[in-house]
């Protein structure tokens, strides 16, 4: 009876339930659409062992000390480093050469001037481009002002116009790589504000066959859909991609034939985009029909501040940080180097020994933002107080951090470093930031000693390795 009556009324008024039906499918659909599309980065295990040793303790008491002592410079046999800089840039530059470049012997140095700091000489890789270039672009002009300043040793104007010079120097800089080193099996870019950990880079690069075309590095999305390996975090190309993306007849010689040339085959699409690291990607793709494969975040452009390490990412080896201030890759650098010896690959959670070195004092830092971002309910006693908050962390098994400010208290799954607050703080009020130490501990890191000293984070015993995504 009861069907008989429905099928009744859906005779007589089928919108009243066709409408509906068609409404919930909608919403149904539609937040499936907003969901992300991309699985999971596939991971696999692989042991590797350690190509570049940090230096033993006792060499860090030394009044002289060597910090490329047990860099393994043969290794760069086959590894060509490029380092891109600016001129406006120039203690930047400086703290690299010091620090993460300061061991490679067969570095090259390429920039928008050319110029000697200390004992390395900088290439003006912008007076390699045709002519062409500036005709009919404002944007180059700054480099053709540029130059006549110098020359005329007038002080340069206009230095806000100078970071859109950065876009020209991808293609030539690759040409120049490869011509100045053919037989190099690998070819390194980096920027003067990226933290390199050699180790990583050596680690994976030993799990790939340098033959095949690889283009490597953290994907961002260009225009049309198209990915690229951005190059705040470092791009890596293989000897098997240079070969298909520069003729192999040129290889020898000292220049490539201007028509096969990068930047003059892609000259126009240089112009109208922004971003010469999409560029770079665009070109391959065209030239060799390879797309990028993606490895974030062992790749990644984060900021000490705003590394993210999750239970995830304990394991996962972590090659590259972005926009470290000239101090701040000095100090890293002097602590990777006198680090405690360890084999073990440097992992997101082998940072921590050094991001939160202060976790030993205690578990909870004031006037500190350690960038948690989600309240608990209002209905929760953790407003009441930075105590109150942090103890609920403590009985929630996903959090691992928290900050208390202007009586909201917020947990987050993941640890970040964060930054200071101003005391001041615009009258807000206090703002306290916590770790939950206790769940550390169970993951390893910050661990009591058998004579209750605190000892930091040793490694994970084998690394979570990220397997290509081709996007």
């Amino acid at each position: 009876m009861m069907l008989q009556t429905l099928a009744g009324r859906l005779a007589r008024r089928p919108w009243r339930f066709v409408f509906p039906g068609l409404l919930l499918f909608f919403f149904a659909y539609t937040l499936s659409r907003r969901r992300p599309q991309h699985a999971p980065q596939p991971v696999h295990k692989a042991k590797t062992k350690s190509f570049f040793p940090p230096l033993e303790t006792r060499a860090a008491n030394t009044i002289e000390l060597d910090y490329c002592q047990n860099f393994p410079t043969k290794l760069l046999d086959e590894i060509q480093v490029v380092l891109k800089v600016a001129s406006s840039e120039s203690s930047e530059t400086k703290a690299h050469l010091s620090t993460v470049s300061s061991c490679i012997t067969n570095l090259l140095i390429v920039g928008d001037r050319e110029e000697r700091i200390g004992d390395r000489h900088v290439i003006d890789i912008l007076a390699e481009l045709p002519r062409s270039y500036e005709k009919n672009n404002l944007d180059f002009q700054a480099y053709v002002e540029q130059k006549k300043a110098h020359t005329e040793g007038e002080a340069v104007r206009e230095q806000q116009r100078a970071f859109k010079l950065d876009r020209f120097k991808y293609l030539p800089m690759v040409e120049k790589a490869y011509t100045a080193n053919p037989a190099a099996k690998w070819f390194v870019f980096l920027e003067s504000d990226v933290y390199f950990f050699w180790d990583t880079l050596f680690r994976l690069l030993s799990q790939l066959d340098a033959a095949q075309p690889h283009y490597l590095g953290a994907p961002h999305k260009g225009s049309e859909g198209r990915w690229f390996a951005y190059g705040g975090a470092g791009i890596v190309l293989s000897q098997g991609l240079m070969k298909q993306l520069i003729p192999a007849k040129t290889a020898a010689s000292t220049g490539i034939p201007r028509d096969t040339r990068l930047s003059v085959r892609y000259e126009d699409w240089v112009k109208e985009e922004q971003r010469g690291d999409a560029v770079l990607a665009y070109a391959i793709q065209n030239a060799t029909g390879h797309k990028l494969e993606a490895l974030y975040p062992t790749f990644a452009s984060d900021k000490l501040k705003d590394v993210v390490t999750t239970r995830d990412r304990w394991c996962v080896p972590m090659l590259s940080l972005h926009q470290l201030k000239p101090e701040q890759m000095e100090n890293l650098w002097k602590w990777e180097r006198t680090r405690p010896y360890n084999t073990k690959p440097f992992t997101y959670s082998s940072l921590l020994s050094y991001t939160h070195s202060f976790l030993s004092q205690g578990p909870a830092r004031e006037w500190w933002d350690n960038l948690s971002t989600a309240p608990v309910p209002n209905d929760r006693p953790a407003h009441h107080n930075a105590g109150s908050c942090g103890s609920e962390c403590a009985a929630d098994s996903n959090c691992l951090q928290w900050s208390y400010s202007q009586t909201v208290c917020r947990h987050e799954d993941y640890i970040k470093l964060g930054d200071a607050v101003d005391r001041e703080n615009g009258g807000q009020g206090e703002f306290v930031s916590g770790w939950d130490t206790g769940k550390l501990r169970g993951m390893g890191f910050g661990v009591e000693g058998q004579n209750g000293q605190r000892e930091f984070y040793e490694g994970c015993l084998e690394a979570t390795w990220l397997s290509p995504q081709v996007r």
